[in-house]
């Protein structure tokens, strides 16, 4: 009975509210899953080899193996590895951005769905999940940690290793938006803290975000993680500003 219920309830709203496209917003069938129509499917730049299997960056010529970044290997960052799934640009980021400041979390499930695209690599198997943290002031302003609703859809089997309270946001910051370089460094320097280094001691973390930009807040969030004494820390995305 309670399964009929819940099927009937799922059809009404499906004709009361017809899903739409996160991009362009065009009419879907209404038992689809994925909320992008198909012309905005195929839009979406998927990340795949070859890439730097430190920063995650993939190279534009996209022919060889994978190889570290010069980057990397001159200034290595804090963290172990970082992965997105696709580029931040056109439908994904039109669906990120309707998620992120206009409240559209109905997204989470088609993004849980992008990110089966994404098969990471072993390292990334973790002992608990992070999401960045916002600043309370931001919390409050937004309603919700777009980092922490992404890590609880992309992880459904694993809600008790997610962790919302380990990693904080110490200080107020500039929207990294505003700042490039050097200042999104200064910006962001003892941001973050562990609230519970003991929890953290040895453990493999995963990081999560929505989108990788220049890798600052990752960085630095890495940084202290490391500082703490964590064994190793991955982060991932659901997307990455194209270089």
């Amino acid at each position: 009975m309670a399964l009929a219920c819940s099927a009937l309830i799922k059809s009404l709203a499906a004709l009361c509210f017809p899903p739409r496209c996160l991009s362009c917003n065009t009419s879907l069938p209404g038992n689809t899953e994925l909320l992008f129509c198909t012309a905005c499917l195929a839009a979406i730049d998927f990340i795949r080899a070859p890439l730097c299997p430190i920063c995650g960056r993939p190279f534009p010529d996209a022919v060889g193996s994978s190889h570290p970044c010069g980057n990397c290997l001159t200034n290595p960052p804090h963290f172990n590895t970082a992965r997105a799934v696709a580029h931040y640009c056109g439908p994904l980021a039109d669906a990120i951005h309707g998620f992120k400041y206009s409240g559209r979390t109905f997204g989470l499930a088609t993004f849980a769905l992008l990110a089966r695209q994404l098969a990471p690599p072993p390292a990334m198997v973790a002992d608990c999940i992070l999401p960045v943290p916002l600043h309370p002031q931001r919390l409050r302003q937004r309603g919700f940690n777009q980092a922490l609703l992404l890590a609880r859809a992309l992880f459904p089997d694993q809600q008790r290793l997610i962790d919302a309270e380990l990693l904080v946001r110490s200080r107020w910051t500039e929207p990294q938006t505003t700042l490039s370089g050097e200042a999104r460094r200064r910006n962001l320097n003892n941001a973050f803290a562990v609230t519970d280094p003991a929890r953290i001691k040895g453990r493999n973390v995963l990081l999560v975000d929505d989108v990788f930009t220049t890798g600052s807040t990752v960085n630095e969030c890495a940084r202290c993680l490391r500082k703490a004494g964590s064994n190793a820390v991955h982060i991932l995305t659901l997307a990455r500003v194209k270089e």
